[in-house]
């Protein structure tokens, strides 16, 4: 039942309110240039710590935090220093039990470290920070009591609080958003503050994947309650309130994941109707709701409120402009075709242990380096297939563990979070997004240790998995 428990106490209640105000104030200009944006800056993970949720919600905006440009410190580097003193405030204890988990990670980070050279056990090393928020997260997992599900819908909130700077302009109030990535048919690409644009539609993507994959499996005959109904509305007005920032990136990136992640929505409405969830009162008026947030979806663009409609028809005239010179792929063709190449030419051990200069013919090439937009593709070009492989391996790892369990659709909600981190990183070449790490971290906890048999006998269909009865270049 604690792996099903969202429901809010008070205190989470109260921390959950005050954590996103503080957050949200961060993006306003007169906040950002004065010291009070420094005393947040540290105040945030400090009372975000106070519960295994908000510490995930922290967690997943701390990677696009705004703060002030004299502070020592950006929000996730004072994460990790108000941490220890928090936690022993909070806990009484540093409790790291399931931390072993992360052996999956051991392989690729060890042949990467070998073959490169690279120092990863250093305290500056990327490497050595995103192990350290997986260590941290496994804290507050640990602390949560099984409460698995609660922590993904905080990392959820937290990575949809990137919204927060399209909104505050929209309402006219103080907010310098980032328009960097230039201009697309006429459009500016609109970003938050801190984060760009092609920041912004993976962290919607992932928050709005978890959220709805919690809905479908509270709503399935599997779960033992239903969802609280702050969390039903919240899901339903966050997806509707999600769509302008999104389409206001102008990315090709955005409307191909958003199209993928609503495939698999719908793949997991199927997957728990062919379970039994259709007889399910509380199916039912999940589909009431899906198509009430449709129907606003769709007025939204008819009337073509935000720009909607407008700026939707003129990226599909940029891409089909863009993909008749470069190919389906559109502005990654060029280094998709370059990586592919080089890994085919350097298939065991990759380009940098050799020291050869890689052959470009991308836009990139007077660049003389380039990102793949695809963090497998950036590993197979580095370190080779082997490497490229044991990556593989480590992603999908919790995934693959709460798939063979059988129980498919309890664990929808890690699912659909997983697949729009592998959209995210099949799309860019960012593989130290902490919100990725800590999420692997949770799903790995949250995930059996190995498949169980035993389920199957005492009615677990191994389909349907409810109840037969009820950033930077890798190469120098």
């Amino acid at each position: 039942m604690s792996f099903w428990d969202c429901r809010l106490t008070k205190k989470e209640f109260i921390l959950l309110v005050a954590v996103t105000l503080l957050a949200a104030a961060l993006h306003m200009a007169p906040v950002l240039h004065s010291s009070l944006g420094t005393i947040l800056t540290y105040l945030l993970p400090a009372v975000s710590y106070f519960s295994p949720m908000t510490s995930f919600f922290f967690f997943a905006c701390s990677q696009f935090l705004p703060f002030p440009a004299g502070s020592p410190h950006n929000p996730a580097q004072a994460g990790v220093l108000v941490w220890l003193p928090v936690v022993l405030l909070c806990y009484h204890r540093v409790d790291l039990r399931n931390w072993w988990r992360l052996w999956p990670v051991l392989p690729w980070l060890v042949w990467f470290a070998v073959l490169t050279g690279e120092s990863i056990y250093l305290p500056d090393s990327d490497y050595f920070k995103c192990l350290v928020y997986c260590l941290m997260a496994c804290q507050m997992v640990n602390e949560s009591r099984g409460k698995y599900l609660k922590c993904l819908v905080g990392l959820c909130f937290g990575a949809l609080l990137v919204m927060t700077a399209y909104w505050a302009s929209e309402l006219g109030l103080p907010v310098e958003v980032s328009d960097w990535g230039g201009v697309r048919d006429g459009f500016q690409r609109l970003g938050s503050v801190r984060a760009d644009a092609v920041m912004v539609w993976p962290a919607l993507l992932i928050g709005l994947s978890g959220l709805l994959g919690a809905q479908i499996a509270f709503a399935s005959r599997t779960s033992p309650t239903s969802s609280p109904k702050w969390l039903t509305y919240a899901t339903l007005i966050l997806f509707v309130l999600s769509l302008p920032p999104l389409v206001s990136t102008m990315s090709h990136g955005a409307f191909a994941g958003f199209a993928m992640l609503l495939v698999a929505v719908g793949w997991a409405f199927w997957t728990a109707g062919k379970g039994g969830a259709l007889a399910n009162p509380r199916f039912k008026l999940l589909l009431h709701g899906c198509a009430a947030g449709l129907a606003a979806v769709i007025f939204l663009f008819a009337i073509d409120a935000f720009q909607l409609r407008t700026k939707v028809l003129s990226l599909g005239t940029y891409y089909k402009s863009t993909s008749e010179k470069e190919g389906a792929a559109a502005s990654r063709s060029g280094v998709w075709h370059d990586s592919i190449n080089t890994i085919l030419s350097y298939p065991l051990f990759g380009i940098r242990v050799t020291g050869d200069r890689e052959v470009i013919t991308s836009e990139y090439a007077q660049a003389g380096s380039y990102l793949s937009h695809d963090v497998f593709l950036d590993y197979g070009r580095a370190i080779g297939i082997p490497g490229m492989l044991m990556l593989v391996f480590f992603f999908f790892n919790p995934a693959w563990r709460m798939w063979r369990s059988g129980e498919h659709i309890r664990y929808l909600p890690f699912l659909l979070t997983h697949f729009a981190l592998l959209i995210f990183w099949m799309s860019l070449s960012f593989q130290f997004y902490k919100t990725f790490w800590v999420f692997w971290m949770l799903a790995a906890m949250a995930a059996p240790s190995t498949s169980n048999p035993a389920r199957k006998s005492m009615g677990y269909s191994s389909i349907s998995g409810v109840v037969n009865r009820p950033t930077r270049s890798l190469l120098p």
